[in-house]
């Protein structure tokens, strides 16, 4: 196993926290905040009406967490509201179950209810290191670290790309796509997110030797996420399915030149 199959690295979420304090000062105000008011904070733009929003917000602002504006800050605030409240654990996924997903047939993976096991949550699949790059016209390529993804209480999937974390540099990019009903999330996992064909894959260099996955449309986000929450689903209503956890801090020792390990628990996918 690669050793970047072998724990999580250091999360966008906690690059965004100003301070280890923040979650319990201002998330948790968040949910305060919409319980007294009747606010659904699944919705993003309710979400961003809270007063304690904007609070949250006004200190992510004046700390500079490496984002280009203040509606970059409200989109990734959200999802690390539900991520928090959802446990902060990580997903991670390994190199031969990203290859996998993204080259077989994936029609099983709309099987009926799977979407019961991600309704009413949230969390984060981080993806190998350097193995799926982000490919938007006219920039440059991103590395993309993984996603976020929140299920609203309507049966509404929200995701957005976390691409760019890089050492020579601060913050992250966030690509957020739009909204899909969770229904017809399984159909996304079979047939062309491309026109003409050639799903995910790409001209960089080495790409073929690497094995690389280039994403550069809406569509292939979304068979992305249906492979792979198709899977997390479907364990999460198995009761006998085993996927190893660990406990922050676990794994091997990275040395210095390997990605900084996440402080939050994790299992792997």
């Amino acid at each position: 196993m690669a050793i970047h199959d072998g724990y999580a690295r250091f999360t966008a979420y906690e690059l965004l926290l100003p301070d280890p304090e923040f979650p319990c000062r201002c998330l948790a105000a968040i949910g305060e905040e919409a319980r007294e008011l009747g606010v659904n904070a699944s919705n993003p733009a309710a979400f961003v009406m809270l007063g304690s929003v904007q609070s949250a917000l006004a200190e992510l602002r004046e700390e500079d967490a490496g984002l280009e504006s203040a509606h970059e800050h409200a989109g990734i605030l959200f999802f690390a509201y539900h991520f928090w409240r959802a446990g902060t654990e990580v997903v991670l996924v390994q190199r031969k179950t990203v290859r996998t997903l993204v080259a077989e047939e994936t029609e099983g993976e709309g099987e009926p209810g799977w979407g019961d096991g991600l309704a009413g949550r949230a969390g984060y699949v981080q993806l190998p290191q350097h193995l799926v790059w982000m490919e938007p016209p006219d920039q440059p390529p991103e590395s993309v670290d993984g996603f976020f993804w929140c299920c609203d209480e309507g049966g509404v999937l929200h995701l957005a790309l976390v691409a760019g974390i890089r050492r020579d540099r601060p913050g992250f990019v966030v690509a957020t796509v739009p909204p899909q009903p969770l229904a017809t999330m399984p159909g996304w996992g079979s047939g062309p997110a491309r026109e003409g064909g050639g799903d995910f894959t790409t001209a960089l260099p080495g790409a073929e030797l690497d094995g690389l996955v280039g994403i550069r449309t809406h569509a292939e986000v979304f068979k992305l996420a249906a492979v792979l929450l198709g899977r997390v689903a479907r364990e999460a209503l198995e009761p006998q399915a085993h996927r190893p956890h660990a406990a922050p801090g676990s794994g091997p020792r990275p040395s210095d030149s390997d990605p900084r390990p996440t402080a939050l628990p994790f299992a792997v996918l």
